[in-house]
């Protein structure tokens, strides 16, 4: 067995074991007096247990969904057993738009999602899924901690959601069944992207050719031909094993994938102030690891992929030509989205640069 498919059997089991544990230490205390819930459950102080799902797509094992195994259980902690969430990853419940459409609209109390599925709902917020906004790491964590507050209200009054953390998927790299390593390369490789108009157009001002494609279907379609890459994190492409059927992997770092974890307003202004104190604190102390451990370990991934023969390009050998390219999309985005200029300009301010 490879050894990326051993470790990810592996922190599989140890996901089934942990979740067995957290079952059994919800039961409520033969010792102590209970009374039922507005479900049926009781907590041993006798008050009602409000029961909540996060609904994903982050593939297991991935920092993402390792995160929310351990969200779902500081939370039931910090509420004394009134909170209690079920983690459904890897498109269990639906696919990506649905469980993003189920979440605006209360299906699923929790889910996550960069912001390049907002589209008109939020321009400028999808306009942080443009090419080439990020510098590095460290910009990305200036924009976190001095403009988080304004993206969150900027989502709730748009979409219904709310902002609860801020996890990443980190920097994009393309993944193909055939070698990329310049733009020229990359001239007519279909290549998936979401149904969003963003991803559609970056790509097809680099000269791919952009086909729509549900994430969970991606392998198949790989595997088919319907695609030839794709892009995503290094944790997506190892966990989904999108490097079997694409074995070149190139570093494009055309996006920066900031994450933000994403609970129904209305649900979440619903709950009492202590309720909303333990989702707020364990969704920024966890997904603020999350980060960490993502950019901890890519190196460790690409190391990983590369003894499974996969070819790994560090970066494309013409660059400066990929973000001229990617310019002439934002100006086109801007001409109709003056707004998310004006926003765009204020992240790039804080860069080092």
């Amino acid at each position: 067995m490879s050894t990326i498919k051993r470790r990810n059997t592996l922190i599989l089991a140890t996901l089934v074991t942990a979740g067995m544990a957290v079952t059994a230490g919800c039961a409520p205390s033969t010792d102590s007096p209970t009374s039922p819930g507005s479900d049926g459950s009781t907590t041993a102080a006798g008050a009602d247990v409000i029961t909540y799902r996060v609904a994903t797509i982050e593939g297991v094992g991935t920092p993402m969904n390792d995160g929310f195994n351990r969200f779902v259980e500081e939370v039931e902690q910090c509420s004394a057993g009134r909170l209690v969430g079920t983690n459904f990853p890897a498109g269990q419940l639906g696919g990506f738009v649905d469980l993003i459409d189920g979440n605006r609209t209360g299906t699923y109390e929790i889910t996550s999602g960069g912001f390049d599925v907002e589209g008109e709902l939020a321009p400028s917020l999808s306009a942080l899924s443009l090419g080439y906004v990020f510098e590095d790491e460290d910009h990305v964590e200036r924009v976190i901690a001095e403009m988080l507050p304004e993206m969150s209200d900027m989502l709730e009054e748009t979409t219904g959601a709310t902002i609860i953390g801020m996890g990443e998927d980190g920097w994009r790299w393309t993944f193909s069944s055939r070698p990329v390593e310049t733009i020229d390369d990359l001239q007519g490789l279909k290549i998936r992207v979401p149904e969003a108009n963003i991803p559609l157009g970056l790509w097809n001002a680099l000269g791919a050719a952009p086909t729509p494609v549900p994430f969970t279907e991606m392998y198949n379609a790989l595997e088919t031909g319907v695609i030839e890459g794709g892009e995503s994190a290094l944790a997506q492409i190892e966990a989904n094993a999108f490097w079997e059927p694409a074995p070149y992997l190139n570093n494009t770092k055309h996006w920066f994938n900031i994450k933000p974890v994403r609970a129904n307003a209305d649900w979440f202004n619903s709950l009492d102030g202590e309720l909303q104190n333990c989702l707020t604190t364990a969704g920024d102390s966890v997904f603020t690891e999350v980060r960490a451990t993502s950019r901890a370990i890519e190196a460790e991934t690409v190391e990983e992929l590369q003894a499974e023969g996969v070819t790994v390009f560090d970066e494309p050998a013409d660059l400066d030509e990929w973000k001229a390219r990617s310019a002439t999309f934002d100006a086109q985005y801007f001409s109709t989205h003056p707004e998310a200029e004006a926003f765009i300009n204020d992240v790039k301010s804080l860069a080092s640069n």
